[in-house]
């Protein structure tokens, strides 16, 4: 059974500024390498918590090419 999953995204690109109205929230029901399915094209992930287990997610766990550095 998936998990459900609490994503806050942005729009930007990384390595410029999110400002609070460029955050997004959005509750996903799915495994954690198939979060990015349910977000929009080029989100930029900042923040994943795991609701199943009332978690915080470490960046590491996060679908690889999500993670902060990645293609840099």
């Amino acid at each position: 059974m998936p998990q459900t999953y609490r994503v806050r995204y942005s729009l930007k690109p990384s390595g410029h500024h999110h400002g609070g109205a460029d955050v997004r929230t959005a509750d996903i029901q799915a495994d954690l390498d198939h979060i990015p399915e349910g977000l929009p094209p080029g989100a930029y992930i900042m923040y994943v918590e795991d609701l199943t287990a009332d978690r915080n997610v470490h960046w590491t766990r996060w679908p690889k090419s999500y993670r902060p550095g990645f293609g840099e």
